[in-house]
Order: structure tokens, then C-alpha cells, then sequence
């Protein structure tokens, strides 16, 4: 794994899990709102695991994250680890 790959996943994690971040990444737009969308809807899944969500939710929030890490991938060539 590159190292511009280790810290957005770093910088992600801690988004995910809640903590305080400041830190900017830059790139183009269309990659910047796509990791926007992809690390939301990675935090709500988190926060749904750890909720009483339904199976099906869940599953539906699954393939929601998938399908947007497909689409960062396609714009940014990272592959999305969480």
C-alpha cells in the first residue's frame, strides 16, 4: 500500500470511530465528494453496527459502502480497506 493511501486510511479510521481530526486532503473534486460520501457512509455503518439495526439495514448499509468504494476506486485507483 502507498503511502498517500496508509494516511487516508489512517485520517478515515479516526473519522469513523469519531475522534478529532484536522487534517486537509486535496484532490479533485469529483474524488473529494466521493471519499465524502464513502467516509459517511462508512461512519454510519459503524455506528449501526454498534446500534440494535436490523439485519437487513445492515446489509443494505453494506452494499451501499461497497458500491461507493467501487466508485472512489474507479476515480482515485485506492482501494478502499474499511
Amino acid at each position: 500500500m502507498k503511502k498517500k493511501d496508509l494516511i487516508i486510511h489512517n485520517v478515515a479510521s479516526k473519522y469513523i470511530l469519531g475522534e478529532n481530526i484536522n487534517f486537509e486532503i486535496k484532490g479533485n473534486r469529483q474524488e473529494l465528494e466521493k471519499l465524502s460520501e464513502l467516509l459517511d457512509a462508512s461512519k454510519y455503518l459503524y455506528t449501526s453496527l454498534h446500534d440494535n439495526t436490523s439485519l437487513a439495514k445492515i446489509m443494505t448499509l453494506v452494499e451501499n459502502k461497497k458500491r461507493l468504494a467501487d466508485e472512489f476506486y474507479a476515480l482515485s485507483g485506492i482501494k478502499w480497506k474499511l
